[in-house]
């Protein structure tokens, strides 16, 4: 399947009913390679589509392909092996359970684990501000920098005890080893802010910089995306961030 995602990536989608292997890479390879390369091809079935999203916009000259598998089961090396590749690959694990008239879809997205490495022990990688650069470029790393920055300042200003930590996908405030909310990234200059909200009091939630982008139930988290990466202001979000770590910890 061919689709576009709400950061303007043209997707890859493969889906299997069966365990995943390493012989599917070739495939998925050989897809995104004929998506970068054809772009008019692209173009043309988004022009035919009766039914585009008004507030997606593609860069025709710039395409950012991204692949997704959804499959039953994997093998227990794709996960490490796709982390080479250089495409963005999400490897979506799609179980279904059935108990008695009930019918239940768990769905998790696999990541590589760390694997041990044969030799001298070595250090694990921590996670900087020069990493996101090198994944993201200045710009955005900036941008997403001055939102961690002032999330932080807002976070001493309430006298709250949230460390934050750099991680690969997101940047987290924790309470103990929760975490309340976090700066992450959506794509690769793309990033957006997740608290940890009921569904209920974000759904429909506008301001002049954010709009509400999607709830997952799973993890009790809201994800809120700016309007203009440039422009973002974080205060909007403050009442929301003291909902967050009300509902986190318990207080009132």
């Amino acid at each position: 399947m061919l689709g576009v995602d709400q950061d303007s990536r043209v997707c890859i989608i493969e889906m299997k009913n069966e365990e995943v292997t390493e012989d599917i890479l070739p495939q998925i390879l050989k897809y995104a390679i004929w998506a970068e390369t054809n772009p008019d091809s692209i173009k043309a079935i988004w022009l035919e589509c009766p039914h585009k999203p008004e507030d997606i916009e593609l860069d025709w000259d710039n395409l950012e392909i991204r692949v997704i598998v959804v499959a039953p089961a994997y093998r227990s090396t794709v996960p490490r092996i796709t982390g080479k590749i250089g495409y963005p690959i999400d490897l979506i694990h799609l179980r279904r359970f059935v108990f008695v008239n009930d019918e239940f879809l768990v769905v998790d997205t696999l990541e590589e684990k760390p694997q041990p490495k044969r030799g001298t022990t070595k250090v694990m990688i921590d996670w900087d501000w020069n990493y996101y650069e090198s994944e993201h470029g200045q710009e955005a790393t900036g941008q997403f920098r001055n939102a961690v920055e002032h999330i932080q300042k807002f976070v001493k200003k309430k006298e709250w005890d949230l460390p934050y930590n750099l991680n690969k996908y997101y940047t987290g405030f924790k309470l103990g080893n929760r975490v309340v909310f976090s700066v992450g990234w959506g794509g690769t200059h793309a990033w957006n802010v997740r608290m940890k909200l009921p569904k209920d009091l974000v759904v429909g939630f506008e301001s002049p910089s954010w709009e509400f982008q999607r709830h997952n139930e799973e993890f009790h988290e809201a994800t809120f995306r700016p309007r203009d990466r440039k422009e973002a202001d974080l205060s909007e979000l403050e009442d929301l961030l003291v909902t967050a770590y009300k509902y986190v910890s318990g207080t009132r």
